[in-house]
Formats: C-alpha cells, structure tokens, sequence
C-alpha cells in the first residue's frame, strides 16, 4: 500500500513524463530491489515498469499493487523495450543522476526524445520518512548499537583494525543487520585524524580508537561512530578534543527541530568548536540524510537554508583531527519530530563507556 501511495503522490507532482532511472528512487516507488529497472511515472498516475528477463516474476507483485502501473519484461535489447515504453511521447524529463551520458545520447537515437535533465522529484519525497521506514531504520541503529555493546568482546576476539571491522559487521548481522555497501572504519591513534581512513592491519592497543560504521535493514541504513579511549589514562589534548566535540554535538542535536534551516544546525557545531579553538579541524560538513542511501537529502551543512521537516532523519556527526596525533568524531541518527529530536541510535557517548 505504501508504494502505491508514494507512486500517486510523485504522479501528482510532475507536470511531464518521468523517466526514473536511479535504483534506490524505484525501490522507494515500488519496493523493487533488484538491479535493472526503469520505471516510467506520468503525470496524474500511471506508468510503465522495465526491467529484464531476470526480476521479471520478482516485479510482477510488486508492479500489480501500483495503481495503473504496467509491468514490460525484456527478453532482448534493452533500447527496443525502452523505444516501446516510451512510444508516443513528445516529452520527457530524465532523472540525470543515475545515467550517462551515452544513456542520454543512445536515448536520443533510439526514440527520437529530446529529454530534459531533472532531478529531486523523488528525493524530495524520500526526505520524509514514514513510519515503515522510521521502523526500519531504528532496527539497523539497534543493530549498531549492539554491537557497540560488544565492543570490549569484539576487541579481544579481534584486535587488529581490518578484523575488528569485520567483527562489528559480523555483529550487527547476527542483529538483523545486512552488511553495509561501504566498509566500517576503524582507526587506532594517529589513523583517527583521517575522517575518511581506510583501516588496515594495525594492532589495537592503548589510544584513541575511532569506529564509523552502519548495516541495512529492509534496504535502511544505519550510520553511527563512536570513539573511546583504550587504556587507564587518556591523553589530556584528546581528552580536552573529545569535550569538545561532545558539547559541540550535543548543541547540534539540540538545534534539531522542524523549520530549522540545516546550516543553522551546522553553525549551532561550529560555534561550541570555534570556542575550543578547533573549528579548522573540523573536516566535513555535520550531518546528511539517512535512508534507502546512506547519504541523501537533506544536507547539514554550512550555509544550506534547506529546512528541517518532521519526518527527516539526519546524522549529526562533528569530527575535530588533529594531524599525527589523532581524531575525535562523534555520530547519531536524529528523527525530527515536533516534540524535539529523537535520538535512533543509542549507545554510549562517553569517552571511557563502563
């Protein structure tokens, strides 16, 4: 029924054919996760789903819930079912983040179209979840959450970066989680002060340890870091780091409410880490939508005077590194409401967790 409901809202908002293009916007549409699909919407309901031989009994269900929806299975060049699907229009709007330009080119040839590049039809509705997808993506923040719980286990079971990556992954499996499209990060000391490290076989010992990873749930991901200190007495600069970027997310988190401008919720970070003095090792921007992509709409960043709506989910992640030394990043999943935030994951942020 959800499908159905998100299809005639998108047939309500588009004034020309649609050509959706991008796999997680037809999953939203239409729950199909396979990977070949195309999915003409237009404009007050209806449409045409492709895809090829392979999905073609998979989609069959999934395509007979949508509401005037027709399913078209190909068993042979995809450019002739694509040439019948669109037969008779004179125009089209083509999502251009998910094709190439020889898609395009190729397109014009076969069809005689001319499309015009959009984007956003869909993600603007992704932005807002509903409570299928809050449901969902509260079980992958669980599954993170435990295992994080684990931690001191999954450390001793395996402590070299590159294992414990697999541990936690292995974890939130036995959790419900599927594994993640992207590797977890797990940097001991001077690795933290890369956002983006790429762990390796580095033995975890006494330091900073700084994890960021995330599973899937019925096609939702998770995204969640955490860092604590490993050893009886922390470093006193990583100490005063972690402070920092405690208070500065706590502020941010506490800036999340609907009709919020998202560069408000960045500046509500940076001014807690400009009093520290650490602004300029603040890396990245503070947060990004979760969802069917782990990074999507809507962006919270500096200077996006996007506004926050009930129903959003955003990560709220400040970082501070420090070259050669080490990093600090910090990261939740937050549900905007209109009673206040709420938090989807739920471990421990203390530096030292019991």
């Amino acid at each position: 029924m959800q499908h159905a409901v998100r299809m005639n809202a998108l047939a309500g908002s588009i004034e020309s054919p649609l050509l959706v293009t991008r796999l997680p916007n037809i999953r939203y549409l239409t729950g199909f996760s396979g990977s070949s699909a195309y999915l003409l919407a237009v404009p007050g309901g209806g449409g045409t789903f492709l895809t090829d031989g392979r999905y073609g009994e998979a989609a069959e269900p999934l395509v007979g819930a949508l509401d005037g929806v027709d399913l078209m299975v190909s068993t042979g060049p995809l450019w002739e079912a694509m040439a019948r699907m669109l037969e008779g229009l004179d125009t089209l709007a083509l999502e251009e983040a998910g094709v190439t330009w020889e898609f395009v080119r190729t397109l014009r040839t076969k069809t005689g179209i001319d499309p015009t590049p959009t984007s956003g039809a869909v993600e603007s509705l992704r932005r807002i979840k509903d409570p299928a997808e809050v449901e969902a993506l509260t079980a992958a923040a669980r599954a993170g959450d435990r295992a994080f719980s684990a931690l001191p286990r999954l450390i001793e079971e395996a402590p070299v970066e590159n294992d414990l990556g697999w541990a936690l992954t292995s974890e939130m499996r036995r959790h419900g989680g599927d594994p993640a499209d992207w590797d977890p990060i797990v940097a001991i000391g001077a690795g933290a002060s890369i956002p983006h490290y790429h762990s390796a076989d580095v033995p975890i010992e006494t330091g900073m340890l700084l994890l960021d990873y995330g599973c899937i749930v019925e096609g939702y991901h998770s995204d969640m870091s955490r860092t604590v200190w490993l050893g009886p007495e922390p470093d006193p600069e990583l100490s005063r780091v972690y402070r920092a970027v405690a208070e500065s997310q706590q502020a941010g988190i506490d800036a999340v409410a609907p009709g919020v401008a998202c560069g408000a919720v960045d500046e509500a970070v940076r001014e807690v880490l400009r009093g520290y003095g650490y602004e300029d090792q603040f890396l990245h921007s503070t947060g990004h939508g979760v969802g069917l992509e782990i990074h999507e709409e809507p962006w919270v960043r500096r200077g996006n005077d996007d506004l926050l709506q009930v129903g959003n989910v955003v990560t709220v992640e400040p970082g501070v590194y420090l070259a050669g030394k080490g990093g600090v990043r910090i990261e939740d999943m937050v549900l905007v409401t209109e009673d206040g935030p709420v938090m989807l994951t739920e471990s421990s942020r203390e530096m030292m967790p019991a």
